[in-house]
This record gives structure tokens, C-alpha cells and sequence, in this order.
């Protein structure tokens, strides 16, 4: 099985040197070019040669466009990667509690913890595991289960609301406690720093 590692390895130190080789070779080759008269060139039979000019506008050529990829196209390409200052993104870490935002139709929030966050890019992920699949019919948004939406236990042999059917019943009837998430920074910024009307 192949390893994936930057180690050198036999293969690639062969690789290497040929690249090397070829490099090398294909310099001393324009420098040949570029120096050594056409006349000479041309009482050797090499008359299919490009001009002189070429000598170097090829080199001007390829030093433009690295300028330009160098100070403008990956500068672009990382500004356009990254999130927006205000962005909750910049400011948490993997401890971060995100909740779902998924509403049912009866305007509840899920609101179950959300994991992995971050997983695949900067962006936070708005839904959780159960929602972030689109559910196709209205059947299957009344028959998926509720419960995990209100419990965040580790242990599920110790959670109350699979253990008692009725629990759960008396926990929509009592004034729930906001779930904990983090706040979001625009909002906290407004709030703060917003001017106040005299």
C-alpha cells in the first residue's frame, strides 16, 4: 500500500534528478540560442529556430505573469477563501455550540446541538445531522422524532426523555430555558456600538 508522506522516497529522488537534467539541459539550450549568432545557427542547418526577439520576450513574458499571479491572482484567491470580519466563524473554535435552524411547521426550533461545525469549510453549518438531508413529504416531517431535539445527553440509557414517554409532554408545557449557543457578532456590535438618538 502506498504511503502518503513528503518523505523522499527512491521514486521520487529519481523523478528529481531527471527533472533537474532537463531543466539544466533545456537552460544551457537557451542560453546557446539566445548568444550564438543566426549565421552560425543557420550553417549548422538549425534554420527553423525562432527569432532573437524571443530571446527575451519569453523571459519578460513569463516574469510579467508571475508578477501578476503572485500580487494579484493568489492574493485574490486567499481574500475570496476567507469569511467576512463579522463572521461568527472568526472568533470560535471547535468548543463552539451552534444550534440547529431548522422551524417545524407549528414555528418551534430544533435547536439540537449541532457537531462538526466546521468541518468542511469556515462556514457554520445552519442544520443539524437530522435536518441538513431535505425532508421530502409532510408525512416524514410529522413522523420524524422529536425527542433528540430537546435532549443533548451523552448516555442514552440515562435520558429521561427516551425513559418516559409522558416527560416530554411536561417539559413542552413548562417555559423552556433558551439553549445555549454563541451570539452573533453583528447583532452584539449593534448593540453595543450603535449611536444612540438624542
Amino acid at each position: 500500500m502506498p504511503e502518503h508522506t513528503p518523505a523522499p522516497t527512491p521514486s521520487r529522488a529519481i523523478y528529481g534528478f531527471c527533472l533537474f537534467l532537463l531543466f539544466k539541459t533545456l537552460f544551457i539550450l537557451y542560453v546557446l540560442w539566445a548568444f550564438i549568432p543566426t549565421s552560425i545557427l543557420d550553417g549548422f542547418g538549425l534554420t527553423y529556430l525562432p527569432d532573437k526577439y524571443f530571446a527575451l520576450f519569453i523571459p519578460i513574458l513569463v516574469l510579467v505573469g508571475l508578477t501578476f499571479f503572485a500580487f494579484l491572482i493568489y492574493p485574490s484567491l486567499s481574500l475570496a477563501m476567507m469569511p467576512d470580519v463579522a463572521s461568527v466563524c472568526t472568533i470560535t473554535d471547535r468548543f463552539t455550540i451552534v444550534r440547529c435552524q431548522y422551524q417545524y411547521p407549528d414555528r418551534q426550533r430544533c435547536n439540537q446541538k449541532i457537531d462538526a461545525v466546521y468541518r468542511d469549510s469556515w462556514a457554520a453549518k445552519p442544520f443539524c445531522s437530522k435536518h441538513s438531508i431535505r425532508v421530502t413529504t409532510a408525512s416524514d416531517l410529522r413522523s420524524s422524532v422529536r425527542i433528540s431535539n430537546y435532549c443533548d445527553c451523552p448516555e442514552e440509557e440515562r435520558c429521561l426523555l427516551r425513559k418516559d414517554p409522558g416527560h416530554l409532554a411536561k417539559l413542552r408545557a413548562k417555559q423552556m430555558v433558551p439553549a445555549v449557543a454563541d451570539l452573533n457578532m453583528g447583532e452584539v456590535s449593534r448593540v453595543l456600538y450603535r449611536k444612540r438618538r438624542r
